[in-house]
């Protein structure tokens, strides 16, 4: 059978960087070719994928990560996008320990705003790895390269399973670990990882709650794979004004695409703790646009956002939070009804 065969070619242990494969060498092995194609008969690809979690954590990460990689072309061509992505989450989070202590921010020697342990952070680093043997720093080099390449298949898995998702916000060990060793990381930086921080950063709601104060109206939308707050902004403004006449909107609501890079508040957004017994207790309490739009504070089980109609306040611009980081991202937001006025006066009190 392919799967014993690809078995007996990945399991045995590299002992030396020559014995590691490039991507080609590694995809023209026969078992691995041989594999594939069984694999790809939709009657072995649920099958074969499950041997595949089976046999991942057991080969080299090179291999690994390579075997993940043909695993998500065929996620990418129907296959189910759940079977693996719990192995490669646990393979993702094991890689980024063994890594975490060669990564830090750099900093400047004459810099002395910098705090201490931020310093020793960066000189601990550079340490660490100046302490691995030269004959032994290929492992180190092999690893970061195989943590890059299975962002890959996890963006196209984690992109195409909401409960992937949900599994991958919920890791808190691996979501502490993935910040800074993506964007604060500055001596063994990586060139992927930072569209899985990204991809963490996503938001979905199945009921959105926007509360318009001015004219006592609201309504409830439905969020889809949404980048952040900002994002979320421009989609819901592209709603009120389909909707401006219901809602009893005032002003002028500006023309926009779903896509445009960028975009400018035409309300005054707030997070609900804004509001107390039907009256504006806190003008100051923004909903902030670079949050996570599942980071903001809920009312009566569901996530609120107040848009309020002011000619005064802040006025808000932002740019480049609007595209899609993933082709199977396809975010949206749907409008599903109108807040009765009891509804929009309960999540004002």
């Amino acid at each position: 059978m392919p799967i014993k065969a690809l078995t007996r070619t990945l399991t045995p242990p590299i002992l030396a960087a020559s014995g590691l494969d490039t991507l080609d060498q590694f995809f023209k092995r026969p078992e691995v070719a041989a594999f594939l194609a069984q694999t790809r008969d939709p009657a072995h690809t649920g099958g074969n994928l499950r041997a595949c979690a089976d046999l991942l954590p057991r080969v080299h990460p090179s291999r690994a990560a390579a075997l993940a990689l043909m695993s998500g072309s065929l996620v990418e061509d129907g296959a189910d996008p759940a079977i693996l992505f719990p192995v490669l989450q646990a393979l993702l989070a094991k890689w980024l320990r063994s890594l975490r202590p060669f990564c830090a921010q750099e900093v400047e020697d004459d810099d002395d705003e910098v705090e201490e342990a931020d310093r020793q952070a960066w000189l601990d680093a550079q340490s660490r790895m100046a302490a691995v043997p030269t004959d032994e720093r290929w492992q180190v080099e092999s690893l970061h390269q195989a943590v890059d390449l299975l962002v890959l298949p996890m963006m196209t898995m984690l992109m195409r399973d909401r409960a992937n998702h949900q599994a991958f916000i919920a890791d808190s060990e691996l979501m502490a670990m993935l910040h800074p060793m993506a964007t604060l990381n500055d001596s063994l930086p990586f060139e992927q990882l930072h569209y899985l921080w990204l991809a963490s950063q996503l938001s979905y709601e199945d009921e959105l709650v926007v509360v318009l104060p001015a004219s006592g109206t609201g309504f409830i939308a439905e969020a889809h794979a949404i980048n952040n707050t900002f994002h979320a902004f421009s989609l819901l403004q592209i709603i009120i004004g389909e909707h401006a006449q219901t809602l009893g909107v005032k002003r002028e609501i500006a023309a926009r695409e779903p896509d445009m890079d960028g975009d400018t508040a035409d309300f005054q957004w707030l997070q609900a703790g804004a509001y107390a017994d039907g009256e504006l207790r806190n003008i100051m309490q923004w909903a902030w646009g670079e949050a996570a739009l599942r980071d903001h504070p809920s009312r009566h089980g569901k996530r609120v956002l107040i848009a309020l109609e002011t000619d005064e306040g802040a006025k808000r611009n932002w740019s480049g939070f609007n595209g899609v980081i993933h082709e199977a991202q396809q975010p949206s937001m749907t409008f599903k009804r109108y807040l009765t006025p009891e509804e929009a006066a309960s999540y004002l009190a």
